[in-house]
């Protein structure tokens, strides 16, 4: 999906983001139940709101989008909308509930290497170069903009698998490196759904009747284009181990905070307090250079929201020198580091045992958002949709009660 200069200039920036959310609500939101799986190629055209990569840092967060958009639509105009935000929140929690679901999939990963060098299949289909015309303008556009429609996704990832027959690992994993919004969880997990893993037996297999009637038929195929139905792996059952959210910080005299590239929504921070900021992208699994640019300019962004907004008192840090951190806890005489808890992800591990490294006392904080609706992801999204009514009827300053 091809994006323009302001869109990206704009994204990266709480103000942006929240100026793209307006321009979506006025514009696009009152059809976006009847049009959100059309996929017409461009941000312009299409009528879904591309706030994820913003959402998937906390740019601007979940609770701020509902807020806002229940200002000017009933719940009921809207329902699609809300559910779809709160995917991103459910696959969050059900990884939270299955953390072993990521390593899982980083273990397999090395399994896969064989392929990247003896698959020719492989190496064509991550080039654009495969002659599926679809495929290859969805890899161009990956490549170039660090973006695709959600139903290009699933479309990119059935055919990844069922048609190409290449392992969904590497298909996950070349998204997570080249998507400006992947995320540990909602990237793993979508492709796993894909698989037919996520729920047990069932699969997406796409068609191209299905990709025509949302391209606008777009796109020319092969008279065999028929997607094969294959077992992708096993199916393994992960029990659920959740433990109860909530925020550990103790009443120390002198707390500061430490903001990372997950999570730029400063709401745990008290005004005027020391904080330090990450500078740089943490990059250990091989993200691409615009996912890596991206994820340098929000932090630029966020860096300068927080001195002009939140405190004066703002250091920097890179993960390649974590003693700043010693730094400057000693400078500020800081008793406790308090940080929004890490996900399960690059920093559920790194964050804590540099902490331990450093001798330095930390504390974790949690989003409202996340304890409300988190507890409710242990089983399918359904459990959870049950629930979104009863969550955020306070945006609409009324009780929202379920049809069943």
């Amino acid at each position: 999906m091809k994006l323009d200069s302001h869109y990206f200039s704009s994204i990266i920036s709480r103000n942006g983001a929240k100026e793209l959310l307006e321009n979506f609500t006025d514009q696009k939101l009152a059809n976006y139940k009847s049009k959100r799986n059309f996929d017409y190629g461009s941000y312009e055209k299409n009528f879904v709101s591309a706030l994820s990569p913003a959402l998937s840092r906390r740019i601007i967060t979940e609770k701020e989008v509902i807020k806002h958009v229940s200002s000017q639509f009933s719940f009921a105009q809207i329902e699609k909308f809300v559910d779809e935000i709160c995917w991103r929140t459910y696959w969050k929690g059900w990884l939270e509930h299955r953390p072993a679901v990521w390593y899982d999939y980083l273990s397999k990963l090395e399994n896969f290497e064989d392929v990247k060098v003896n698959n020719p299949l492989y190496n064509k289909s991550i080039e654009g170069n495969t002659g599926l015309e679809c495929f290859d303008s969805w890899v161009k556009d990956l490549l170039e903009f660090g973006y695709l429609h959600n139903h290009s996704r699933m479309w990119f990832a059935s055919i990844w698998i069922f048609y190409f027959n290449l392992p969904w690992q590497l298909g996950a994993e070349f998204f997570y490196q080249n998507l400006i919004d992947a995320d540990s969880a909602s990237n793993t997990l979508s492709w796993r759904w894909v698989a037919g893993l996520q729920t047990q037996g069932k699969k997406y297999i796409t068609y191209r009747e299905n990709i025509d009637r949302f391209t606008d038929s777009r796109f020319s195929f092969p008279d065999n284009f028929i997607l094969s139905d294959r077992e992708t792996d096993n199916y393994v059952y992960y029990e659920p181990n959740y433990q109860v959210l909530e925020n550990n910080a103790t009443k120390s005299k002198n707390i500061g905070y430490m903001v990372v590239e997950d999570d730029l929504s400063f709401e745990n921070i008290m005004k005027d307090s020391p904080v330090i900021i990450q500078s740089e992208s943490y990059n250990p699994f091989g993200q691409s250079e615009n996912v890596k640019s991206f994820s340098d300019r929000a932090l630029e962004s966020a860096l300068e929201n927080c001195k002009k907004n939140i405190s004066k008192n703002v250091a920097t840090f890179k993960w390649s020198n974590v003693e700043k951190i010693n730094d400057w806890v000693n400078t500020n005489k800081i008793d406790e580091v308090e940080i929004i808890s890490p996900t399960v992800g690059k920093f559920e591990k790194l964050i804590p045992s540099t902490f331990k490294k450093l001798d330095v006392k930390s504390s974790y904080f949690f989003h409202d958002w996340d304890k409300l609706f988190w507890k409710h992801a242990d089983k399918g999204f359904f459990k959870l949709k049950k629930n979104i009514k009863t969550i955020v009827s306070p945006f609409w300053n009324m009780p929202l009660f379920n049809s069943d």
